[in-house]
């Protein structure tokens, strides 16, 4: 991406950070590296792992655009949506608060976890819905996209 600039506000935060907890610089390495970290399963059904791959690329490329940022988180939670459906065999007209509902119900998820999906299905609703772009941190977008990824990668490994 030769000529583009970063934007000036995701320079404000750290990229990630390493194994003794000190800054790293935000660079768009140190955030392709920090999405590496993240697990992604080999039986992830192909429509949820693109989607994945997607939020990957929307968290990187957010080192140029803030609010990709933002999309980033968008696009890990529809792809958590469409593992729940693909994992419950649920048609299009099973909401998504009832998909987490049933996640919990039947263990697959924990109170935590089950409290978080909730929280970001009504941030994606508001944000798919909205006529202002809210903004995310990299860091908060970081920790939503992460555990759509060790929610996806744990439906798809039993």
């Amino acid at each position: 991406m030769t000529g583009r600039q970063p934007d000036r506000r995701t320079l404000n935060f750290a990229g990630d950070i390493d194994e003794q907890g000190c800054p790293l610089p935000m660079t768009v390495e140190v955030l392709r590296a920090r999405t590496k970290k993240w697990p992604v399963s080999p039986s992830t059904p192909g429509n949820v792992a693109t989607q994945l791959a997607r939020s990957r690329q929307l968290f990187v490329d957010g080192y140029y655009t803030y609010e990709n940022f933002c999309d980033a988180v968008t696009r890990s939670l529809q792809a958590v949506e469409v593992a729940l459906r693909v994992r419950f065999d649920a048609g299009s007209k099973v909401s998504f608060a009832r998909l987490i509902n049933r996640a919990k119900a039947e263990g697959l998820v924990n109170d935590n976890t089950h409290d978080f999906l909730h929280t970001g299905r009504e941030l994606r609703n508001r944000q798919i819905h909205a006529t202002t772009l809210p903004g995310f941190t990299p860091a908060i977008a970081a920790r939503t996209i992460a555990t759509s990824h060790q929610l996806i990668a744990e439906l798809f490994s039993k």
